[in-house]
């Protein structure tokens, strides 16, 4: 790993989905939070935090899409780092990254395996069952790769805790591809990743989730006061 270029962990935090967790300083790493808030919090309104808060814009797409655009688009977001490390807005880092790495030999790319399901296929009737989007839009998407060819099963891959070398050319190429599949399709990221890596013969390093877990946590994503209003009336309207 070359440590003369500088890495960053990061995360998004739009529409009041989250608050935002201060982390562990780590030598080598800086923290970046992209958000459409000019702060989150007294620590960064003081200047106290770890996080750099760099507030983004909505290109027009809703605030699912929205966040999940540095997530998938590191290398137009983070340019200027070499390796990236994202956590979701929920997620706490306790340990160094740095070791995971050196454990992972820093791959190009690093995921986790999902720790209920490891067929895509599966996933599209959890998410269709649980109500994250349209039925009809799941039916679609699905059979369009098996349409494609995407093998059943095909491997599902846990997105909250990504490792990239992000500009690398490959990767970049596969992370456009992927967010072309999240607009075109579902809002749901993890139904897209197993696809475009198929279809570019490019998969992530997948880590065992005990591993994970040595380094990572989460917790229930916070909604804001208004955000919940939204949800339950939409609820009612449904």
């Amino acid at each position: 790993m070359n440590t003369s270029k500088k890495n960053v962990i990061y995360t998004t935090i739009v529409g009041g989905y989250d608050n935002l967790i201060e982390q562990p300083k780590y030598a080598g790493w800086d923290y970046v939070c992209f958000t459409d808030q000019k702060s989150l919090g007294w620590r960064t309104k003081l200047g106290l935090s770890n996080w750099k808060i760099i507030p983004f814009a909505n290109p027009g797409v809703d605030n699912t899409r929205y966040s999940r655009m540095p997530k998938l688009l590191p290398h137009r977001f983070l340019s200027e780092y070499e390796y990236s490390v994202y956590i979701d807005g929920n997620a706490r880092l306790i340990n160094n990254p740095t070791k995971l790495l050196d454990k992972l030999s820093w791959p190009d790319f690093g995921a986790a395996y999902h720790p209920f399901r490891d067929n895509i296929y599966d996933e599209f009737t959890e998410c269709s069952a649980l109500g994250m989007d349209l039925e009809s839009t799941f039916e679609k998407q699905k059979n369009f790769y098996l349409d494609q060819g995407l093998p059943n099963p095909s491997q599902l891959i846990e997105n909250n805790f990504l490792l990239r070398r992000h500009n690398q050319s490959n990767i970049s190429e596969l992370h456009e591809q992927w967010w072309a599949e999240l607009l075109q399709h579902s809002k749901r990221d993890q139904l897209s990743l197993p696809y475009v890596s198929w279809k570019k013969n490019l998969w992530p390093t997948l880590m065992p989730q005990d591993l994970k877990h040595n380094y990572f946590r989460k917790k229930a994503h916070y909604r804001s006061f208004l955000q919940r209003l939204s949800n339950s009336i939409k609820k009612r309207l449904d």
